[in-house]
């Protein structure tokens, strides 16, 4: 009966009247979608709001001043399309500020100024205390005693440098100055950048390979700063606003990531006489291969290339000529099979959905878990070689999962390589297809067919190699029974 008449089924007792807290110049404009531009532009009241004219009615009417920003609706009513306040004579309403989330920053300290200075005609006039004009909310809130000292966070911090990594200790310091109330996050950071960049030292010594070497400070706050900007950024934070400033980083000084390090701390004098060794035992079709591999990489020539040879060509024997031979020279090759058995036989060898995060459910619109900037997005840029073995086995939506996922890593720097396949590092594929192809669950003949490499759009830009030569044969060991039996399996 009461929905029937029309009677009103709910109220709100008091009112509530909604005040804005803003920044100077930074409030909210609402307009409608089809008003003219520079009308908007132009019009006069775009910078009022209840804040604003607050401070504007504190310099109108002298009693107004004995009231704060929130308690002002009950005294003072505000005409919206005025845009103004004007003296209360019904009942009154009560005020409520517009919460702000204390990760804000200097808002969040404005707001809470509000609640606590009556009678103020402007913002200057909010950070005054006791005289003093202070130049951030942040400090006149710390002179009033709104907020108390960071001691919390230093004793956070004397008991995290005692069981904490380095690099658990920048995820702590990222997650303490996003999320927490930290009055200086400058001082903080002074005391203890040096704990945080310990494994920076580390690094820099493994690279360098000289562990007495001595750091300089300057550049050790430098790779730190560089290793937080970038934390930070992922965070959707700026360390900037901090108070911490970021710097660029020397080349000569900056360590790398971990994943580079590593695939460049080899022995190189123990390689260089392992690659004479084995390049000298190569026969004439591996040769060709192998010469024309090296020649591409020191071109930087992007090309993808499919090595073909049947079982006891000496494929594997191949793959470790040229992975020594490149690592001797200071190369980054990232060797990857298929299977984990093949991969065992690769120096350093990785599975290909180890080393470059391929998703196991995959399809046609599939791509790696790399993202730009990771570690491993750099180690795939620094590289001059991908050698994939057993790569017939594979489906090939794999291939182009990478294929996408490179390019779009390689075309960060340079826009031209995403239109290049794998984005244009040089690949070097290598397998049998009269041996394994890939598995498909309950598949027919032509599954598997369509799901081989040679099916896959990339296949138009491989360049096959063939090894014919079959080494087994070539066993000075082997009776003629065996090398016949060897020789007719082949």
């Amino acid at each position: 009966m009461w929905r029937l008449l029309g009677f009103e089924i709910h109220g709100r007792m008091p009112a509530v009247e909604r005040l804005a807290v803003h920044m100077p110049g930074m409030n909210n404009i609402i307009f409608h979608e089809e008003a003219d531009l520079p009308d908007v532009i132009e019009d006069p009241s775009r910078h009022k709001t209840t804040l604003t004219e607050w401070f504007i009615a504190n310099q109108m009417y002298p009693p107004a001043r004995a009231f704060t920003y929130c308690d002002f609706p009950t005294y003072y009513r505000w005409d919206p399309d005025q845009k103004a306040w004007f003296t209360r004579k019904r009942t009154p309403k009560v005020g409520r500020i517009y919460n702000v989330h204390p990760g804000t920053g200097e808002l969040f300290y404005l707001r809470m100024l509000l609640m606590v200075v009556a009678g103020a005609t402007n913002f200057a006039n909010l950070r005054t205390y006791n005289g003093i004009v202070y130049d951030t909310f942040r400090e006149a809130c710390q002179a009033r005693g709104l907020v108390g000292d960071d001691s919390e966070w230093y004793m956070l911090f004397d008991e995290a440098i005692i069981w904490a990594s380095p690099h658990q200790l920048r995820y702590l310091f990222l997650i303490v100055l996003v999320f927490c109330d930290v009055l200086n996050a400058r001082m903080l950071f002074e005391k203890y950048w040096k704990h945080i960049a310990n494994d920076i030292t580390y690094q820099i010594h493994l690279c360098l390979r000289n562990p007495r070497y001595c750091v300089p400070d300057c550049h050790l706050q430098t790779q730190l700063l560089s290793d937080l900007t970038i934390l930070f950024s992922k965070a959707g934070a700026n360390l900037s606003s901090y108070n911490i400033p970021s710097a660029p980083i020397p080349e000569s000084f900056a360590y790398g990531n971990r994943l580079i390090s590593e695939e460049l701390a080899y022995d190189k004098p123990l390689l260089e006489a392992q690659s004479i060794a084995l390049a000298s035992t190569l026969n004439q079709e591996q040769r060709l291969v192998y010469d024309k591999v090296i020649a591409y990489v020191i071109s930087k020539e992007p090309v993808v290339f499919f090595i073909s040879g049947h079982g006891g060509t000496g494929k594997t024997y191949l793959w470790n000529a040229i992975i020594v031979k490149l690592r001797a020279e200071g190369e980054i090759v990232l060797a990857v099979a298929s299977s984990g058995v093949a991969s065992l036989l690769l120096p350093s060898g990785r599975t290909t959905h180890s080393r470059f995060r391929i998703p196991f459910d995959i399809n046609e619109r599939s791509i790696c878990s790399i993202r730009r900037g990771t570690m491993l997005a750099g180690l795939i840029s620094k590289a001059s070689l991908v050698l994939w073995d057993e790569a017939p086995m594979t489906h090939r939506r794999y291939f182009e999962a990478l294929d996408r996922t490179m390019r779009d890593i390689l075309s960060a720097d340079n826009p031209s390589l995403a239109a290049v396949p794998f984005g244009g590092k040089l690949i070097v594929l290598g397998g049998d297809f009269r041996q394994v192809l890939p598995v498909i669950t309950g598949g027919t003949k032509s599954d598997i067919v369509s799901a081989s490499l040679v099916m896959s759009p990339i296949w138009q830009h491989v360049m096959v190699l063939k090894l014919c030569t079959n080494m087994r044969l070539t066993n000075p060991y082997l009776d003629d029974s065996q090398r016949d039996r060897l020789t007719v399996f082949a």
